[in-house]
């Protein structure tokens, strides 16, 4: 079985949220859902960082992102990742604000390291919402595919990721906001659920199997809501495309997010671990 990882990289210089409650109406949450990403494994060009984007609170309305005021992102919905946005490193403030006004449920600053790409997320329900920063860390590795899982269901308990038999368990006991370290797996098309109890007999995610190709980098994000937990394992999910915003501000276009249903890994694979 794998250990996992804690959530990688949190990199506020000086992270401070602020939540606004009352002025922002929450929707009824979305059910627990995953959300696949394409990775880039190329560099940021020097003096430079990479960042993106994830709506993943499941009752908060869409949203516009800004940095240090400006907005950069409009009108993003729940299961939205956006592209790279390419910064100067350094501090920025953040703010995630309901689209269209200035009533911001995040207010963070946040530092970007030359050369470092990153993933922020907007997770948990509205009130109680939470920015969440991890480092994608991928890089390429021509014969194989990488795949990193991360758990961003804040009322999900910690769950396996098992093969379809249930005789082997590919992750395990990974819990909100952490993350794997990128497991290194053959081209292949892998057929996997997520178990979200001890006894693993509850299953909120059994999606179609994914073909990964060499070459290139996953990540695998858990969003939604759990609750109401189901009685019983759903049915396969088909694949849907994951929708992705475009930046005000010049992007990479190194990486376009692409989506799909699914919770994959393969068997007897390592993890390390990675600091808050």
């Amino acid at each position: 079985m794998f250990k996992l990882s804690r959530l990688g990289a949190i990199v506020a210089a000086a992270a401070t949220l602020a939540l606004v409650a009352g002025p922002v109406a929450a929707a009824s949450p979305a059910a627990l859902t995953a959300v696949v990403s394409v990775d880039s494994t190329d560099a940021p060009a020097a003096g430079k960082a990479w960042v993106r984007v994830l709506h993943a609170s499941p009752d908060a309305p869409a949203v516009d992102v800004k940095v240090n005021d400006a907005d950069v992102l409009t009108s993003v919905v729940f299961g939205t990742i956006s592209d790279y946005i390419p910064v100067d490193a350094g501090t920025y403030n953040i703010k995630v604000c309901a689209a269209g006004t200035t009533t911001c449920v995040i207010n963070a600053d946040l530092t970007f390291v030359d050369g470092k790409k990153y993933t922020i997320a907007a997770t948990n329900l509205l009130a109680s919402i939470e920015a969440q920063v991890i480092e994608d860390a991928a890089v390429l590795d021509a014969g194989n595919a990488q795949v990193r899982v991360v758990h961003f269901s804040a009322d999900t308990p910690a769950v396996d990721v098992l093969t379809q038999d249930g005789t082997t368990t590919v992750v395990d006991n990974l819990s909100y906001p952490n993350a794997t370290a990128y497991l290194t797996l053959p081209a292949n098309s892998y057929d996997l659920k997520v178990c979200a109890n001890a006894d693993n007999s509850v299953c909120p995610l059994d999606p179609a199997a994914l073909t990964l190709s060499a070459g290139t980098a996953y990540s695998v994000f858990a969003i939604g809501a759990l609750t109401p937990a189901p009685t019983v394992p759903p049915t396969d999910m088909e694949a849907s495309t994951v929708p992705t915003v475009s930046s005000t501000l010049p992007l990479s276009a190194l990486l376009v997010a692409a989506g799909i249903v699914t919770l994959l890994g393969a068997a007897r694979l390592a993890t390390r671990r990675m600091e808050r």
